[in-house]
């Protein structure tokens, strides 16, 4: 996938390979720590680690505005080494405030790219039937009638599923799937007027109506991991996994369009942008690692679940329109 090649260029950036591979170090010390070893102990020590990283990311930031990260020199790389606690000392007591900022930013970064993701997955699968001329009108017909029953078939099931329950969470479960279902109504809708005045099927959209099925029920899941099963460690190393190569599919995607970015954005380098993606990360996590409230937890998967809904009706369906069958996007 294109987002491998962006890796390849973010590894020409040494700093920034060694921000990412210290924030991930700490991101599994936690992991193997707090929830495989329940060593709750170790929870101070990486919020502290990761703050310091927050620290010094942030001096970076700044730093990349004057100067690409592959052409700083030892000397400022030292400087934002010691100014990265008088940093953190000065703005330490608007962290949280900052974080408010990092939280949204970081839902709506998050929603986006888990949109990317199912998307580019869906149009390859369909561009690949394309290709093939003597047969792709049976195989992307039969692609879309199949992975659009077996959608409708998933969202069917699981909102009866959740509307068995008597409590009032099992029944707000139920409304989210009952949105999703009308979320992928409205793709199909768009997706034969297309075929009605183009004459061309979008035939990716009932996979792409699979994906997104399975990152909503990974949201729910995660949601409800402590009381569904008896153990949820497993689960949470699992929820690492992917957020961690969802984390590392976005910095990819990022140094994947320098060009577009440097076009696009004149005044932010794609450095900058990594760079400010990596904070985020850090300061969402720090947060995260500290004990929260259900409600709080119930919150943030509401904001994401917005975010995702938003670019799931307004980027696909312009992505039905504008979609060339067979052409990488």
């Amino acid at each position: 996938m294109r987002f491998i090649s962006g890796l390849k260029n973010l590894g020409k950036k040494t700093i920034l390979v060694i921000i990412l591979i210290l924030f991930i170090i700490s991101w599994l010390l936690f992991v193997i720590g707090f929830v495989i070893l329940e060593k709750h102990s170790i929870v101070g020590y990486i919020k502290l680690f990761l703050g310091i990283l927050a620290g010094f990311t942030f001096v970076l930031i700044i730093l990349s505005f004057l100067r690409p990260l592959d052409k700083m020199g030892a000397i400022l790389i030292i400087l934002a080494v010691a100014f990265t606690i008088p940093v953190l000392l000065v703005f330490g007591r608007i962290i949280e405030l900052f974080y408010y900022f990092c939280f949204f930013a970081n839902a709506a970064i998050t929603a986006f790219f888990a949109f990317k993701f199912c998307m580019d997955t869906s149009t390859t699968v369909d561009d690949f039937l394309y290709k093939k001329k003597g047969s792709r009108i049976f195989t992307r017909t039969l692609e879309f009638i199949i992975f659009l029953l077996l959608s409708w078939w998933f969202v069917s099931i699981t909102i009866k599923f959740f509307r068995g329950f008597p409590t009032l969470g099992g029944q707000r479960l139920a409304i989210v799937f009952v949105n999703l279902f009308w979320v992928v109504l409205i793709l199909i809708v768009f997706v034969i007027f297309r075929l009605i005045f183009t004459k061309k099927l979008a035939a990716y959209i009932s996979l792409f109506d699979v994906l997104i099925f399975l990152y909503v029920i990974y949201l729910v899941i995660g949601l409800w991991a402590e009381f569904i099963f008896y153990d949820s460690s497993g689960y949470d190393i699992f929820t690492f996994v992917v957020d961690l190569l969802l984390f590392i599919y976005i910095i990819g995607s990022i140094f994947d369009r320098v060009d577009y970015i440097k076009d696009k954005l004149k005044i932010f380098r794609v450095d900058t942008i990594a760079l400010f993606v990596i904070l985020m990360k850090v300061i969402v996590q720090i947060y995260k690692i500290s004990p929260v409230e259900l409600l709080i937890v119930i919150f943030q998967i509401q904001i994401l679940w917005f975010f995702f809904v938003f670019f799931t009706i307004v980027v696909g369906v312009y992505t039905i329109f504008k979609h060339k069958e067979g052409k990488t996007s």
